[in-house]
């Protein structure tokens, strides 16, 4: 539905559907490979999973946008079953990938699969009677479940309800013995099969798989509780109790109203499928070994070889900036330079702000070394980074264990920053090395994650860098920062400022312009000052991913602003913010998006890249994404957006270029170091 005219903004949910649908795309686009369409099928549904654990259960029931982005949810998410359903399966069958349902099990199969039941999964399963007199049984988030109907006879006329959950601790699809395909059958089709097992005494009859969403948000008293990781884990414990926002159920129509009754869910919240719940776990079959040609082949992020081969990561340091772009460059650049800074001697201090670490982290091993030399290490552990609170407290509590000093930021505020402070001594004295960047310290996201870093010594960016952790970690006021900004106290307002400007020195003859890439765009102070400048006649072009609530090209309003997204196989996550300043060009990286939360809620940084020729590098990488004709979308005054076609002119895709690009890098440096490492000849006499 789109917006009515007289709007200037959309609405920030609707917009958010309209991104998934774009996800949707690359899942239909035939140009990609079979199990990358599989893929990119499962992120709709992780990111419909999210959405409404997050958004929709945040509102009221009686907000009258709600029943609009449920019935906008409902119809993408019929979009996605059917194209899956009439399209993939046939694909994927057609390539060899097959499942399997019980009655076309043979003799084999079917042995292996009773077998399967008997020994592994009947003794996890525990069946939930349904009672009209007693409450419904509490359903786990996001857990699947087989419902049946079950009678005392055959001919007997009451029917009662059992359900049975099926077990997370084992595998949803289940490989089949087979011969030249890979044939799988599904868990719960095996339960459902063998399911007179469970009601002995009992008749079975017609099924059904279900589903529930439940919110995910809590508030919690920082203020009032010293031990915030206890705190936090039992919110947790409590968020599993939260209304239900989405019930998805694949059953007989009948059985699923006396469910939707029973369970006390509006019909609005009902989402049917058809023998394909939960694409998000169906999806896992595009990670399995073999199959490469239905793949897009996978990228290997490229060493960077002025950080990774040098042999003085600190002189490199002293005498230069380094920029690195993941995934294009390997997130080893940050592993070498922490590891260098936790086994230098040297080294006196780490201080490093971690959002989402990932398991197994590389981080997390170099800063407990760098304790147990004897180094000062200070992290500041985000526990609240939503749906990774589980994996950030254990981190943070490996951390205490290991001797580091773990601190959980400011009151209130969410810590997103993305810094790193060495402290180093040094014969000139003390030295401070900095890393600062717009994605997390995470070596798994970094090979999917398009983000931006800036490896750097310089005086005026670590005395700012050492002011912001003083901020956090003590009493400390945010006072003046000589180059950085800092959320939530005075991010926006330099913003603000900054576009401003632009207007100011705008002319015909000499128009300003700004050039934006976020993930959402959604702050009306920020979008009214983009309507005011492009009125001035300032050229505005934005690369945003996802949520964007400001309208690009209405006459007299927003005419001079342009919108792009792009959805590729990496997700563009970096932030980057240039202006022209009257020629004057400047360039900023940060943590933040451009909405309330991270201007308010937030703890976040924005920095200056000042270096002449990384500047260049990023007017040219944000020219490039305006120029993709591809993987690109444009958006419309009515709120649509529309793919972006090469039409007669050459194709360009920007991930694509970036990977060559990066494969070309390799291969001169590869060069270059040959040259300096091969033995010179002496000169004749």
């Amino acid at each position: 539905m789109a917006n009515p005219p007289q709007e200037k903004f959309f609405d920030r949910e609707l917009s958010w559907i309209r991104f998934n649908a774009r996800v949707l795309a690359e899942a239909r686009d035939h140009s990609n490979p079979v199990l990358e369409r599989l893929k990119f099928s499962g992120i709709v549904s992780s990111n419909f999973d999210e959405f409404f654990m997050v958004r929709v259960a945040g509102f009221p029931e009686t907000d009258p946008v709600l029943p609009e982005i449920y019935r906008q949810a409902s119809l993408l998410s019929d979009k996605q079953q059917l194209y899956f359903k009439e399209i993939l399966v046939h694909e994927l069958e057609a390539a060899g990938i097959v499942r399997v349902l019980p009655q076309a099990l043979n003799e084999k199969q079917f042995l292996f699969v009773k077998n399967l039941f008997l020994t592994e999964f009947l003794p996890l399963l525990t069946p939930l009677a349904v009672h009209d007199a007693q409450p419904f049984p509490h359903l786990a988030n996001l857990s699947l479940y087989r419902v049946f109907e079950v009678t005392e006879s055959a001919d007997s006329k009451i029917t009662r309800y059992a359900l049975v959950e099926i077990p997370k601790n084992c595998p949803r699809m289940i490989t089949l013995p087979s011969e030249n395909v890979h044939a799988f059958i599904l868990i719960e089709d095996v339960i459902g099969h063998f399911a007179q097992e469970l009601f002995r005494g009992f008749t079975v009859g017609r099924q059904g798989t279900l589903r529930v969403t439940r919110g995910a948000e809590f508030t919690i008293d920082e203020e009032n509780d010293e031990d915030l990781a206890n705190l936090m884990s039992e919110a947790l414990r409590s968020r599993r109790e939260s209304p239900v926002v989405r019930l998805e159920i694949d059953a007989p129509e009948d059985m699923t109203g006396r469910l939707k009754d029973l369970m006390k869910v509006g019909a609005t919240k009902i989402f049917k499928s058809e023998g394909w719940l939960d694409l998000k776990t169906i999806s896992q079959l595009a990670f399995q070994p073999g199959f490469e040609k239905l793949k897009r082949p996978a990228w290997e992020p490229r060493p960077l070889g002025e950080i990774e081969s040098t042999r003085d990561i600190w002189g490199l340091l002293r005498e230069k900036d380094v920029l690195a772009h993941y995934p294009y460059d390997s997130f080893g650049a940050f592993l070498r330079f922490i590891s260098a800074a936790a086994e230098d001697p040297d080294v006196l201090a780490i201080k490093q702000t971690l959002y989402r670490t990932g398991q197994h982290s590389g981080v997390i091993a170099a800063l407990e070394r760098a304790v147990g030399k004897g180094k000062q290490v200070t992290v500041l552990v985000e526990l609240k980074a939503r749906f990774d609170e589980e994996q950030n407290i254990e981190e943070a509590r490996r951390l205490e264990r290991a001797g580091a000093t773990v601190l959980y930021g400011v009151v209130g505020l969410k810590t997103h920053s993305k810094v790193c402070l060495v402290v180093r001594r040094e014969a000139a004295g003390i030295k401070r090395y900095l890393h600062l960047g717009t994605g997390n310290y995470n070596e798994k996201t970094a090979q999917i994650y398009s983000d931006l870093n800036l490896f750097t010594s310089r005086d005026d960016l670590a005395l700012d860098v050492s002011s912001y952790f003083n901020v956090m970690t003590g009493f400390s006021s945010p006072g003046h920062f000589s180059k950085l900004e800092m959320a939530p106290y005075g991010l926006r307002r330099k913003l603000l400022r900054l576009i401003f400007r632009e207007s100011a020195q705008t002319s015909p003859e000499r128009p300003g312009f700004i050039l934006a890439k976020m993930n959402s765009l959604v702050d009306k102070e920020i979008m009214e000052a983009l309507y005011r400048a492009s009125q001035k006649g300032v050229r505005i072009r934005l690369n945003v991913r996802g949520i964007c609530c400001l309208r690009p090209g209405v006459k007299g309003l927003s005419e001079n602003i342009e919108v792009v997204s792009i959805v590729d196989k990496f997700l563009e996550h970096s932030r980057i913010f240039c202006f022209s300043n009257a020629g004057d060009e400047e360039v900023y990286l940060s943590s933040a998006d451009w909405m309330p939360r991270n201007f308010d809620k937030r703890l976040e940084l924005m920095f200056p890249v000042e270096d002449k020729k990384y500047k260049k590098e990023i007017f040219q990488l944000m020219a490039l994404y305006f120029k993709d004709n591809t993987k690109a979308w444009a958006l419309f005054p009515d709120g649509e957006y529309r793919k972006k076609e090469a039409g007669d002119e050459k194709k360009i895709r920007a991930q694509e270029y970036l990977c060559q690009k990066a494969i070309e890098n390799e291969a001169l440096h590869d060069k270059q170091l040959t040259l300096e490492l091969k033995p010179q000849r002496p000169k004749k006499d």
